[in-house]
């Protein structure tokens, strides 16, 4: 298994962990999540690459020295209590974990039209409209 395999398999795994599932809303599709975040990562830039495995790792470790457990193994309510712990940390770089992590896990998930017409969003319409914009420099 490659490296790039690994942390693919990590991430299939870490997206219901961040992305909470919310009564009425679309389920969350790891498979389409990891799918984008692939395609994201390999498009960005190498720094962000790096960043973004560093803090893969860094949430695994901090959460095997708090939880005992790994992040990965947690039940769902105890997974969003550790999200929430690093987001409510006063060390800010905890807090830059998760953050990190989910740049490309939230840009996949609510960028999907079924989730983005059940936040209330006419996205047809503003495809529409966009499309009929003419750009001038």
């Amino acid at each position: 298994m490659t490296m790039r395999e690994y942390f693919m398999r990590r991430l299939h795994r870490l997206v219901p962990v961040l992305i909470e599932q919310v009564e009425g809303m679309p389920p969350v599709d790891p498979d389409q999540v990891t799918a984008f975040a692939r395609e994201f990562l390999q498009a960005g830039t190498p720094a962000f690459r790096l960043l973004f495995y560093a803090m893969m790792l860094a949430l695994q470790a901090l959460c095997l020295l708090t939880r005992g457990r790994s992040v990965y193994s947690l039940p769902p309510e105890d997974g969003d209590a550790f999200v929430r712990y690093l987001y409510s940390s006063r060390i800010a770089a905890l807090g830059a974990i998760p953050t990190v992590l989910g740049i490309p896990i939230f840009m996949a998930h609510y960028n999907r039209d079924d989730v983005q017409v059940r936040l209330g969003f006419d996205v047809h319409g503003m495809r529409g409209e966009a499309a009929a914009r003419e750009v001038k420099r």
